[in-house]
């Protein structure tokens, strides 16, 4: 049940990106939404296709007409991006001022160096780790500090070895 909301959404959404947002206008839309809402506590993936109807629905809405929908995305968005940034799409983070998984992870560095707080400098490992899977040298660069900097703390000479790899691995520049 499910998933065959979800597809319709998804349908719904990417008919919208190639140019028709009958889908996203019409009533049954939003019906989708509130029969998806009745399964139960949403998940991230739920949470993401809701916010990106809203989205299209504000951005295929006559100027002024959409600033429900618009505020529906932006709220649904920030709260997504407050569990994991990378949940939120570029063009969205950027629509809304949210910081990029890169802006976070330096964030909670800096909040890691005030407080101490382990769990502050694992999330940004996390986030840095992702960044690196798309090949960013300042990921990797950012990976490499966060690691040492948990070797500082935990002394796991794993940290440090996949540090000086990361090190070894980064173009000069």
């Amino acid at each position: 049940m499910k998933e065959r909301l979800l597809a319709d959404l998804d349908a719904r959404i990417a008919r919208h990106a190639d140019g028709d947002s009958s889908g996203v206008l019409e009533e049954r839309a939003l019906a989708l939404v509130a029969e998806l809402t009745a399964l139960g506590e949403p998940d991230a993936g739920s949470l993401g296709r809701v916010a990106a109807l809203h989205l299209c629905r504000y951005q295929a809405l006559p100027a002024g007409d959409g600033e429900t929908d618009r505020w529906l995305a932006q709220a649904l968005y920030t709260n997504l991006h407050t569990v994991d940034p990378r949940l939120v799409p570029p063009e969205a983070r950027q629509n809304f001022g949210l910081t990029s998984p890169r802006d976070t992870g330096v964030a909670l560095i800096a909040e890691y160096e005030r407080t101490g707080r382990l769990d502050l400098l694992e999330r940004a490992i996390s986030l840095f780790r992702q960044e690196t899977l798309e090949n960013r040298v300042d990921a990797r660069r950012d990976l490499a500090a966060a690691l040492s900097r948990r070797y500082e703390r935990t002394g796991q000479p794993a940290d440090l070895a996949e540090a000086t790899e990361l090190g070894r691995a980064a173009p000069d520049g």
